[in-house]
Parts: structure tokens; C-alpha cells; sequence
């Protein structure tokens, strides 16, 4: 994965400070066990959808190691892009 676990549970976090710093969530219990169960159940529906973008970037990856030629630098992004969208528009995944 492209963030390490940490990273992912400071999103999190920050996700569930900034739905009520904002106003978008008013939360009952404010205690720290509860704020954890919240940050856990939002890092439990990122950390999936991270593994299966890292799938997509591996197929992509093989998908472009198949090309005969070395691809410049430019060339591999506009096509890592291509092939990205396409993949994941077959896996019914969003990005």
C-alpha cells in the first residue's frame, strides 16, 4: 500500500474531526473510546478500497511492462493513466 497504516488512521481521524469541526455530525458520546470506534470504523472502509487501487496500479504495471519499447517518462504517465481508468472502469471501482 501506497500510505503506510499510520497515515491511513490520521486520515481517519481527521476525517472525524473535520465532520464535526464543520457541523456535518454532531456526536452524542464524546468520549475518547467512542472517537476511537469512530476513527476505526472509518479507517475499516478506507484501508480496503486503498488495497484494491494498489490492485489496479499492479495491473497497470504489467499492462505497460508488456510495451516493446522503453517509453519515455511523459508517454508512461499519459498511458499509466489510460490504462488505470480503463481497469478500474472494468472493475466497477471509482477513482
Amino acid at each position: 500500500m501506497r500510505l503506510s497504516e499510520d497515515k491511513v488512521r490520521r486520515i481517519a481521524e481527521r476525517i472525524i474531526d473535520g465532520l464535526a469541526e464543520r457541523e456535518l455530525v454532531s456526536y452524542t458520546d464524546q468520549s475518547r473510546d467512542a472517537r476511537a470506534n469512530r476513527v476505526k470504523a472509518v479507517y475499516e472502509v478506507l484501508i480496503p478500497d486503498l488495497q484494491a487501487e494498489e490492485g489496479i496500479d499492479a495491473e497497470v504495471e504489467r499492462i505497460l511492462a508488456t510495451y516493446s519499447r522503453t517509453l519515455r517518462p511523459v508517454e508512461q504517465d499519459v498511458l499509466r493513466r489510460k490504462h488505470k481508468e480503463e481497469v478500474a472502469r472494468k472493475r466497477k471501482f471509482i477513482l
